[in-house]
């Protein structure tokens, strides 16, 4: 009736009446189901990154749903990425909870990101507490990035996960400048506009072709 909804105004709502896990659940689902279609068509499937929610830490048993629908799909493991947002970290009374999961992701294979780093209250204190594989820098830190300062910022996270074995990927890249500049600093990717808008699974099997 409504049209396109974005994620920003309906995410909140399945979060405050309990419904955002089992929406997690089912948007993995359809991605391990892409994933096996495209092996059965011969198409070189792509990783493919998937939020989780933080109310999916109130168990420590909280990823076998997601093992058992990857392996009812014989996709492989590695093939996923999990996206945690900053606010999963924060809530102090489940950090050991959350160090534990990511464990388990990566004993099972799984990749683990986090995303929109700068968005919020970031502390790099959590680059050292939690084990992730990816950093999303925030698109905010590309607003504005021509000014030295903005530079030499973008510069140092860069650097800073380059030492600690952490890829990075740049969100919300619109123009073909930044994109150069990030090339310079040896970015491992991005994200954004720059290369095309979000697209629906269809359009995108057109586009990438």
């Amino acid at each position: 009736e409504k049209g396109f909804i974005f994620p920003s105004d309906f995410i909140p709502l399945f979060e405050k009446n309990g419904k955002i896990c089992q929406l997690d659940l089912f948007m993995f689902e359809e991605v391990c189901a892409l994933l096996k279609r495209w092996s059965a068509e011969g198409k070189n499937p792509v990783p493919v990154s998937v939020n989780l929610s933080r109310q999916h830490f109130q168990s420590s048993r909280c990823l076998e749903p997601f093992i058992e629908t990857a392996d009812k799909y014989g996709v492989a493991h590695e093939m996923i990425e999990f996206e945690l947002t900053e606010s999963i970290f924060f809530d102090y009374g489940q950090i050991n909870r959350v160090k534990d999961v990511i464990r388990q992701m990566h004993e099972q294979r799984f990749r683990c990101s986090l995303d929109d780093f700068g968005s919020g209250f970031s502390s790099l204190g959590l680059l050292k507490e939690f084990d992730v594989d990816v950093l999303k820098l925030d698109r905010l830190f590309f607003l504005d990035m021509y000014s030295e300062k903005a530079k030499d910022v973008i510069a140092c996270l860069i650097d800073l996960a380059k030492r600690l074995h952490v890829k990075t990927v740049a969100e919300g890249i619109e123009d073909s400048r930044q994109l150069e500049y990030l090339r310079s600093l040896h970015c491992d990717m991005v994200q954004g506009y720059v290369f095309s808008r979000p697209l629906p699974v269809q359009e995108y099997e057109g586009w990438i072709s």
